[in-house]
């Protein structure tokens, strides 16, 4: 499937990897509250949800700002901020400086207690593995966090498997936006690439819209059930190689 095509952009969750998060859940907020503390920036739980949420609506606005100076016209729903800038921000706002290294380290700490489930669907790795044995260019195009999103594709042994990483929060915006496939190409042709996700929207209709060719894989996380595609439609990462 897709022979005639030099790239294959790959979606991470809900495509090749299982994951549920909860951000909900209230050992979250203490954990991170303690941990926070223990680095001098003293916070209760619900002060620090409650900062945490406002910090992250406030990036979201001022980067809207930013961005619509491009040529996109770019919503709220377009932009991806970058949470370090948020946790920087609770840092701050409790006069405490931290550095770089520390603010990953407090990105892994809150993603690692948030997150419920993370696992490989089967199949994935070797399928990367052999796209590239065939002599395919594959990339990851993900709507996600990078400080998340780098050290899970390491702990899951697939970071190496690609030939570059397209995060949303690296490039500012997200799938489905044009804004995001044309930053994420980086002047490839698009009718050379295909996209695989299962997102009918932020994955096969944003890609089509960007001139590419697109394959939508059924997840039981794919947020919609779509009954018709103007695109391939398979049953398992398998049968991209079949």
């Amino acid at each position: 499937m897709f022979d005639d095509k030099e790239y294959f952009m790959f979606d991470l969750y809900g495509t090749l990897v299982d994951i549920r998060t909860d951000e909900s859940q209230p050992i979250l907020w203490t954990s991170m509250a303690r941990y926070m503390s223990l680095k001098g920036a003293s916070y209760n739980d619900d002060e620090l949800r409650l900062e945490y949420g406002r910090l992250c609506e406030k990036e979201t606005l001022d980067l809207i700002k930013k961005m619509r100076r491009g040529k996109h016209k770019l919503e709220a729903n377009d932009v991806e901020i970058d949470l370090l800038d948020v946790f920087k921000g609770l840092y701050d706002k409790r006069g405490v400086k931290v550095t770089k290294q520390e603010l990953n380290d407090t990105a892994v700490m809150f993603r690692s207690i948030s997150t419920v489930k993370l696992r490989l669907f089967d199949g994935a790795k070797e399928l990367l593995t052999e796209l590239r044995r065939r002599g395919k260019k594959v990339f990851l195009f993900s709507n996600a966090q990078s400080c998340f999103t780098v050290p899970e594709l390491k702990a899951l042994g697939i970071y190496d498997c690609f030939d570059g990483v397209m995060i949303s929060s690296d490039l500012k915006v997200k799938k489905p936006s044009l804004a995001f496939y044309e930053a994420a190409l980086d002047g490839k042709n698009p009718s050379s690439c295909v996209m695989i996700g299962n997102d009918e929207f932020a994955d096969i209709r944003g890609a089509m819209g960007a001139g590419m060719d697109a394959c939508y894989i059924q997840t039981e996380q794919s947020p919609s059930f779509p009954i018709s595609l103007p695109s391939p439609r398979i049953n398992a990462l398998r049968e991209i190689t079949e």
